[in-house]
């Protein structure tokens, strides 16, 4: 389809035309030329030809040919046309920005509603700043707070820049939770792609593939072994376990592991662990042809996770083959998470144990092997260098309030360097008696892993230290490089595409600088980076209270009036808003001691306390109608508990950051503990009190009374809490807890 020889993209011309009523449903548009576009319609017996006039909205026919018409008949198709186009002048199409800002315009404020979707300029707002970020490159950090719809946002955002920029590349869109990945798979893409379709603005559906690690994925080999293996037990209470071990290998079930009903054990031996390709089932393996087809770039959403789209970046960076193919933009989702995932896989950790279990495979390929002998001399000093670091690791650490803080000395480094000798002639030993050898090249893979951990290790000028209990009588070694965020930003903002950063939790008060320091995108040139904050639509000043009692002793579980003070508070608000109350903690040990002394005092409402069995605690506190559901920051943020089942949050302690190395590390690049506390410790907080705040209000209708339990809240941060959290009420009077709910619920509320 031309125009004066120029490509250009006809979605919204196309949806014109079908809105008007003048495409057919087996019509195709094949030209355009001026303001005219013609049409294609095969009868049956002969292909018929139509004009439609773009400015005066009318279709005539044109002419009908027993063949198609071919590229060489275009021009006199086109001169027909404009022969007979509008005698009032030509309607100008606009250049494609302008385009695609009026058919935004047109699926949000027209389309969208006639499919029961409410306009919400925010939610338009929000649109049209990530389609500008990705026309212009950006990293642009867009904060949307609960209610947005920032996920419909960035899905027909990246729709539009693929169509009128002729991008053919997928979006990538990396998010921090399965439960994410399942609503745009299932809810949010199939949704918008059935609406663009039915209006013409898409051809087809959109197309998607989910990435996960290997460990989410079934291995056909390691299946096989797994059943012969329960199947010679020949156990009763295997039967149900062989059934869906059967469906996995027959292709009944998918190999997507999550959400089948095995236990974490077993997709542990079945999972993929490795895939060199010379298995059995190599030729045939659905891992390997799923993965081919997640490495086509003729999809429209790749979605993966942070940790997923890091370790894409560090293999590119390290000359290794990509995970992903070639993405056209990228959108993080759930960003306030990204710097954990960063942080985890550019981390590096080094188990006192792992050399040894290198050591068993070691001994075990070396049976055969010619200088037999000498790997065996070999792999006995590297057991004792091995054992000799972690017990220099060990005399040299120093124990802080909630790490051990470990100190590299020349010995250390020493020890460092001898492993790494002894690695490297371990593997050309192996690599050089015959390469071919899968075994041997497998092991070979291994070494080379470990040499390049003690590598890493050896660099300790730039890393920060400490020690970890990895077992009962095992260690670990972690570090993380001390300049991360100029790290990120070389591997990632500094490569001149577009990133689109969303989350209801980036900033301080609109201020996003905090977030951009700790991930480097701060260290691009200003006109690279956008920042959008778009507040929540919903109706905090009517249907929220914010309680800050003056009357809470300074927390420190360590005194008993703190306490109790605590257990009869929360007694007083949970009795006040009949039950209906989600409690955050800051400490497993004092969740633990509440729910034991609550249990006892506390007897018309179920109280439920959220363990490892997250998804299970989570269905019954909602199951209860009524419950108290005690849980630590794994529900302070991505569940939704929409309606009365939570209409009080209550937040026994202001969530500051756990000391760490990392905290250790920036606190010692400040001038002065103030300058750290403000500009590090104190946003840290505000970001994830936001975070534990927006579970209260989840719709429109919604209503909550949110109380913080800490003293620091109407003392010393309470301006900055203020300034952070939406506009509510406030009050430091607990019959006001009272009055706001018996104004706010029905009478249903009080009889569940």
């Amino acid at each position: 389809m031309t125009n004066d020889g120029l490509n250009i993209c006809v979605a919204d011309i196309r949806n014109k035309i079908y809105e008007a009523g003048l495409l057919r449903a087996d019509e195709r548009m094949i030209l355009i030329a001026g303001s005219c576009v013609l049409l294609e319609h095969f009868t049956g017996k002969k292909y018929s030809y139509r004009m439609v006039d773009l400015c005066q909205m009318k279709a005539k026919l044109l002419f009908s040919r027993k063949k198609p018409l071919i590229e060489s008949g275009y021009q006199r198709a086109a001169e027909t046309m404009l022969a007979q186009a509008s005698p009032d002048g030509r309607c100008e199409l606009g250049d494609r920005r302008t385009r695609a800002r009026e058919l935004l315009n047109h699926i949000f404020c027209d389309i969208l509603p006639a499919h029961g979707m409410v306009l919400r300029k925010n939610q338009l707002f929000l649109a049209h700043s990530m389609l500008d970020a990705m026309e212009m490159e950006k990293v642009a950090l867009c904060e949307a707070e609960v209610g947005i719809g920032k996920t419909h946002a960035y899905i027909l955002a990246a729709i539009l820049y693929r169509l009128f920029y002729g991008v053919s590349q997928p979006v990538i869109i990396s998010t921090s939770t399965v439960a994410l990945q399942k609503a745009l798979t299932e809810q949010y893409i199939p949704q918008i792609s059935d609406i663009l379709v039915e209006h013409r603005i898409i051809n087809k559906s959109l197309t998607f593939v989910v990435r996960k690690g290997k460990n989410h994925y079934a291995c056909d080999s390691r299946v096989k072994t797994y059943l012969s293996s329960i199947e010679h037990n020949n156990r009763l209470e295997d039967q149900e376990l062989i059934k869906s071990l059967i469906a996995i290998f027959t292709g009944g079930c998918p190999i997507d592991l999550d959400g089948l009903p095995i236990t974490n054990y077993v997709k542990e031996r079945i999972c993929v662990d490795r895939c060199p390709g010379t298995c059995e089932f190599a030729s045939l393996c659905r891992y390997r042809t799923f993965l081919r087809r997640s490495g086509q770039a003729d999809i429209d959403f790749l979605i993966v996770n942070h940790n997923l789209t890091l370790a894409n970046i560090l293999n590119r960076k390290n000359g290794r083959n990509r995970l992903f193919p070639e993405h056209c933009a990228m959108i993080f989702d759930e960003s306030h998470k990204l710097l954990e995932a960063a942080r985890e896989m550019y981390g590096t950790r080094f188990e006192s144990v792992e050399l040894e279990r290198l050591a068993v495979n070691i001994y075990r390929a070396a049976s055969n092997h010619p200088d037999k002998r000498r790997i065996i001399l070999l792999c006995e000093e590297m057991l004792r260098q091995n054992a000799i670091l972690f017990e220099y690791l060990k005399d040299n650490t120093k124990k802080r309030r909630s790490y051990t803080e470990a100190i590299i000395t020349p010995d250390i480094c020493a020890i460092i360097d001898t492993l790494i000798t002894i690695l490297k002639n371990l593997s050309v030993l192996f690599y050089t008696v015959d390469s071919k050898n899968h075994t041997y090249r497998r092991l070979v893979s291994r070494i080379d892993q470990k040499e390049e951990k003690l590598l890493v290790l050896a660099d300790y000028i730039q890393s920060i230290y400490w020690m970890e209990n990895s077992g009962a009588t095992s260690y670990c070694l972690c570090l993380l490089p001390k300049h991360l965020d100029f790290i990120l930003y070389e591997d990632i903002w500094d490569d001149g595409k577009p990133y689109i950063l969303t989350s209801a939790t980036l900033s301080v008060g609109g201020d996003f600088t905090h977030f951009m320091n700790q991930t480097g995108i701060n260290l691009l040139e200003q006109h690279r980076i956008m920042t959008v904050s778009k507040t929540s639509p919903f109706d905090y000043s009517n249907h929220s209270l914010l309680y800050l009692p003056v009357d809470m002793p300074f927390p420190n579980m360590k005194n008993p009036q703190y306490m109790n003070s605590i257990l009869i508070r929360l007694t007083e608000l949970i009795n006040q808003t009949h039950g209906h109350t989600l409690v955050l903690f800051t400490s497993y040990r004092m969740m633990e001691i509440t729910h034991q002394k609550l249990a006892t005092q506390i007897t018309d409402y179920p109280i439920f306390s959220m363990g490892k069995g997250r998804l299970e605690t989570i269905d019954a506190f909602r199951k209860s109608r009524n419950g108290i559901l005690l849980a630590s920051d794994s529900a302070g943020e991505g569940i939704d508990l929409a309606g009365d089942i939570l209409s009080s949050l209550i937040i026994v302690k202001l969530p500051f950051p756990t000391p760490d190395p990392i905290l250790e590390y920036e606190r010692s690049l400040h001038e002065n503990f103030h300058s750290y506390l403000s500009e590090v410790i104190v946003p840290s907080m505000l970001v994830k009190l936001r975070q534990w705040i927006g579970r209260g209000i989840r719709r429109e209708t919604d209503t909550c009374v949110f109380s913080i339990l800490d003293s620091r809240a109407h003392e010393r941060y309470r301006d900055d809490i203020l300034s952070s959290l939406p506009d509510m009420p406030t009050t430091d009077k607990l019959e006001d807890v009272a009055h706001f709910i018996l104004s706010h619920k029905g009478s249903e509320y009080f009889a569940k």
